[in-house]
């Protein structure tokens, strides 16, 4: 209990806040703590005339994070089984769904392995809709952040810019700070990849000229 509208529960063992209980508008004066079925139960009382009653759930959140990672693992033991068969418009979709930009990255590689990568690619995307285009919009500026991720992630922004979405997507204001965190970076790799060629340029007339000497 406080002289705030919250009350606390720490772990006396490590003096750490495990939680707050935040239900009271006024000063938190009185606190009582028992047992209801199978549980625990903590009412507390405060000067806005209010008794909240606070009931433990530790189990039930350890229960719901179990299920959920057991469900994230038997997606992404299906995604890998997607993309192993090839069926790429599937693999693609539920790497945008499972939140994981570079599982998503591993099948957009797959995908632009194959000959008619790019053809597959705008085919993908056309298929989306607008949440998940948002996704993938995101997904394209955490790899562009990296130069080894550099080229296919240039390749899906291509692809994306060349959609029929991209008027769309250029309207929708909520779509800008995605543009905000491409540009940079994106304007940054031109840079290098512009030096790049022109040094390979100076290498290959050099070798040019010393193969013409040669002779």
């Amino acid at each position: 209990v406080s002289t705030q509208s919250t009350g606390k529960v720490w772990d006396v063992s490590t003096a750490e806040c495990l939680t707050t209980m935040d239900g009271h508008t006024d000063k938190c004066w009185a606190l009582l703590a028992g047992e209801e079925g199978e549980g625990s139960v903590v009412v507390s009382g405060a000067a806005d005339s209010l008794l909240c009653f606070w009931r433990d759930i530790t189990a039930e959140e350890e229960a719901e994070e179990l299920r959920k990672d057991e469900e994230q693992s038997g997606k992404q033991q299906e995604l890998s089984n997607l993309v192993r068969q090839k069926n790429y418009p599937a693999a693609f979709a539920l790497s945008l769904a499972l939140g994981m930009p570079y599982k998503c990255l591993t099948v957009t590689e797959k995908v632009f392995q194959d000959e008619d990568g790019e053809e597959v690619m705008r085919n993908l995307i056309t298929d989306l809709a607008m949440d998940q285009l948002d996704t993938l919009l995101g997904y394209i500026a955490t790899w562009n952040t990296n130069s080894k991720h550099t080229v296919p992630a240039q390749k899906v922004l291509f692809s994306l810019l060349s959609s029929k979405h991209f008027p769309v997507l250029a309207r929708d204001s909520k779509m800008k700070h995605h543009w905000e965190a491409l540009i940079p970076y994106t304007e940054r790799h031109f840079e290098r990849w512009t030096k790049l060629k022109q040094q390979a340029t100076i290498v290959n007339y050099t070798w040019g000229r010393m193969k013409l000497t040669q002779v």
